[in-house]
């Protein structure tokens, strides 16, 4: 079988400008891993086969049996401590070498640059530590493929130890120079590829001395950055902690799993591109359900996304239920259920007061409407309602309560009499989540219910666990974690770097953000594409999981084409159905979109192939 990996797209960091003399690249779908078959190359052009990736690879020494590729799905995520313990586990446990893991790390850098680039000067900043060590066996292997290298220490090699101490032993024997720590400003001015080995995962507090020098040198060049793992510098970080010096990169080539840093802020504005290669690590180690943080990628998302036979009708993908809406707010009503048509409902039904009927009319002829008695309140949804309601959602997949309903007692009841009269799929957001964290005997209707999903923002988080949005914003997967133990339904944290956690303990990272979302109503539009979701067929966690990346795929492509500051909630429902298309569309690697050039290079030239 053909060996694959992961790539996790993101948007150009902003702290790097392009290279002057560097193609620009398509704006990539954000965020979003493909599993991207690599078929080996001619053996005449890229005899290095042995250093690709081993993808979930049960290939190591003690199993002869040879590579047994498979896909995972969904992908999990390694905090530093899950990081650390799948190494040492792989070498305790299954008995695989430090140094082969860290040659074939080496290698697999070294495949990326191969694969990438003619070539060309390169150089290598090694760190003291592990990293530094999976830099000098690239170097290696670079060299041993006639592209020019040169290493530059950090510190003295009499420092490494270990692996890394090995390492370094067997550069003489390749013939690879190593510079003088002060002459690498001058070194960068000359590269094409700068390999960032200087810090790893496990690196702690910010960058110092020659290690911080370092990582501004690289990021003062003007070369293509390749990091190793992490850009130097990134590690998992307390909210407010200074983050220091970190490296902006072009690529990370990361080992094992999808670290944790790299998929939260600030990471995913430094990683640049990044490459999963689970190198010879046991498949056992990298699915391994105790880990409990997970990323989809495309090919997960695309099962997340409901089918569109071409003999169906509108009841074929399902019928959507809107409570929401109130004369103070009627336009998130109008927002979530268009949204809901947006994503692909096939009937949706507002709920609402005789008053406001003319208003979702004219503003959403597309929707139908049901008006209800509201015992005297002319302008809102009350518990008088609750009995229509309910008549009319037997025939309905799912329904979407809380924007801008209100939270009122009345509206309090209202809730309470749909929890405990309709027994499908419920989509919970806004006022409603209020109304759960005011009203206790409507939270216990909730509990233990994993068809119910609730989509707070850090305000309504810290509402429903009694704390603060500080609290809540300090340790969000902590918070996420012990709501879903506690409470056994879907949750959907909203924020940048949305997190969904689901019934089963399960925690899902949709990385990536725009300020364009920070607007009134973006979240209106999230709750309807969820309520559309489940109402084609996708469980409560599947929608959330797609609708958080819809919604923010959206949101970037407004940002992209208008700016971030004047996006409208409207504006990016209409956007919806442009972003699941854009899911829908092949993903293709940037070698099959950049053609190989053999022309002489000329000063300063990026060598992308």
């Amino acid at each position: 079988m053909k060996p694959w990996k992961w790539r996790l797209r993101y948007p150009r960091p902003p702290h790097r400008q392009p290279h002057r003399h560097r193609p620009p690249r398509p704006t990539p779908f954000p965020v979003v891993a493909t599993l991207q078959p690599q078929p080996p190359p001619p053996q005449h052009q890229h005899p290095l086969t042995h250093a690709r990736p081993k993808v979930l690879s049960t290939d190591c020494p003690g199993n002869p049996s040879g590579c047994q590729t498979q896909k995972v799905s969904p992908i999990k995520v390694a905090t530093t401590a899950t990081a650390r313990l799948i190494d040492q586990r792989a070498q305790e446990e299954f008995h695989i070498p430090g140094d082969d893991l860290m040659s074939e790390a080496g290698r697999t850098v070294a495949r990326e640059v191969i694969d990438r680039f003619e070539t060309a000067p390169v150089v290598v900043v090694c760190g003291k530590g592990n990293n530094g060590g999976d830099g000098i066996m690239a170097a290696r292997t670079l060299t041993e493929f006639g592209y020019p290298v040169t290493v530059v220490m950090t510190h003295h090699p009499d420092e490494l130890k270990g692996s890394a101490a090995r390492a370094y032993e067997g550069l003489a024997g390749v013939g690879v120079p190593v510079a003088d720590f002060d002459e690498l400003e001058t070194l960068l001015e000359g590269a094409h590829i700068v390999i960032d080995a200087v810090l790893g995962i496990g690196s702690r507090g910010p960058a110092e001395g020659p290690t911080a020098r370092a990582i501004d040198a690289i990021n003062d060049c003007k070369s293509v950055v390749v990091s190793i793992d992490v850009p130097s510098g990134l590690r998992e970080m307390e909210r407010g902690e200074d983050p220091g010096s970190i490296v902006s990169a072009d690529l990370t080539v990361t080992m094992g799993l999808p670290k944790l840093a790299l998929l939260t802020m600030p990471g995913w504005l430094h990683a640049g591109e990044v490459v999963v290669a689970p190198i010879n690590f046991p498949v056992e180690l990298l699915t391994d359900t105790t880990i409990d943080l997970n990323f989809a990628d495309t090919a997960d998302l695309l099962e997340f996304l409901p089918p569109r036979p071409a003999d169906s009708n509108k009841g074929t993908f399902g019928r959507v239920g809107i409570v929401a809406g109130s004369a103070e707010a009627a336009g998130a009503a109008i927002l979530c259920a268009r949204a809901t048509l947006r994503s692909g409902a096939g009937l949706v039904t507002i709920f609402t007061p005789r008053s406001l009927n003319a208003i979702y009319k004219a503003a959403l002829p597309e929707a139908l409407t049901v008006i209800v008695e509201t015992g005297g309140f002319e302008d809102r949804l009350t518990e008088t309602a609750a009995k229509r309601i309910l008549e009319r959602a037997e025939a309905m997949n799912v329904l979407a309560i809380g924007p801008g309903l209100g939270t009122d007692p009345t509206q309090a009841a209202l809730l309470t009499k749909l929890l405990e009269g309709f027994p499908g799929p419920i989509v919970l957001d806004a006022d409603a989540i209020t109304i759960l964290a005011n009203h206790p005997p409507a939270f216990d209707l909730v509990r233990g219910r994993s068809n119910v999903l609730l989509t707070p923002h850090p305000g309504e988080m810290a509402r429903l666990t009694s704390t603060s949005v500080e609290e809540v914003q300090a340790d969000r997967i902590a918070t996420v974690r012990q709501f879903i133990q506690e409470h056994n339904v879907t949750l959907l944290l909203k924020g940048a770097t949305t997190l969904v956690g689901d019934p089963g303990g399960q925690i899902f990272i949709n990385a990536g953000a725009t300020s364009a979302l920070a607007k009134g109503g973006t979240g209106d539009v999230l709750t309807g594409l969820a309520a559309a979701l489940i109402a084609q067929g996708a469980t409560p966690t599947q929608a959330a999981v797609l609708g958080a990346q819809i919604h923010l795929s959206a949101g970037l492509s407004l940002a992209e084409r208008n700016g971030e500051r004047g996006l409208l909630a409207s504006e990016l429902a209409d956007e919806l159905p442009r972003a699941m298309a854009s899911l829908e569309q092949p993903q293709h690697s940037s070698e099959a979109e950049t053609p190989t050039t053999t022309e002489p290079l000329e000063e300063h030239d990026t060598p992308w192939r």
